[in-house]
């Protein structure tokens, strides 16, 4: 082989483990965790989880932005069940996402603004309401990647979980599954919940419904 076939042979090697190690850490980030169940008998109380509502992710416009008028009517939604949760002394959680794997990471510098990734100025979460009763950062969609949060929620004796944020069929319905895998009871607050593929969020609802999540 000449030096330039032995350079096209390397590059489409590297190409492949490339794809190949994207791949893996797209599955990784995407698939919901397990964990040991719960005695939901002995978790009587409930919290508010609000997901992924960050500057980043909550932009109006622009490729990676939202409708001005869909965006704003889901967060006058989340905005009015934090101050319901509030009221009633229902906790409330404030999740933020960072990617945090290398090509993912790569990606999204690339491709995708740098949204999301550790140095972004728009990590910062939207404004609420209330003040969080607590806060967790995650690298994948599942929120129960974080250890902090099982933590918080056994301390608190929190057996039921309110799911509002973004995006539906990404961290939201991978939380949903995760709090499920343990034995959690889920109730997706519809109004409250964004996701830029209606239909692909629609399929998702009727899944977790279908593992007795409740829609509210």
């Amino acid at each position: 082989m000449t030096p330039l076939l032995w350079t096209i042979a390397a590059i489409a090697i590297l190409a492949v483990l490339f794809a190949i190690e994207l791949r893996r850490e797209l599955t990784v980030t995407y698939t919901p965790t397990a964990g040991e169940r719960i005695d939901f008998s002995l978790r009587p109380n409930l919290a508010l989880l609000v997901i992924d509502m960050q500057e980043d992710f909550t932009s109006i416009g622009g490729r990676y932005g939202w409708d001005k008028a869909y965006l704003k009517a889901h967060m006058e939604a989340i905005d009015i069940m934090a101050a319901k949760a509030k009221k009633a002394e229902i906790p409330v959680i404030a999740v933020s996402h960072v990617h945090c794997a290398p090509l993912i990471r790569l990606m999204i510098r690339l491709f995708g603004e740098g949204r999301g990734i550790p140095g972004s100025k728009g990590l910062r979460l939207a404004e609420l309401p209330v003040q969080p009763d607590f806060e967790v950062v995650k690298a994948r969609s599942d929120s129960f990647s974080s250890p902090e949060l099982e933590g918080y929620l056994a301390a608190e004796r929190i057996g039921t979980l309110l799911l509002t944020g973004l995006d539906g069929s990404y961290c939201v319905q991978a939380t949903a599954h995760g709090a499920l895998n343990r034995g959690f009871r889920v109730e997706i607050v519809e109004d409250a919940v964004l996701s830029r593929n209606e239909a692909d969020w629609r399929r998702h609802l009727t899944a977790l419904k279908g593992r007795g999540a409740v829609v509210v």
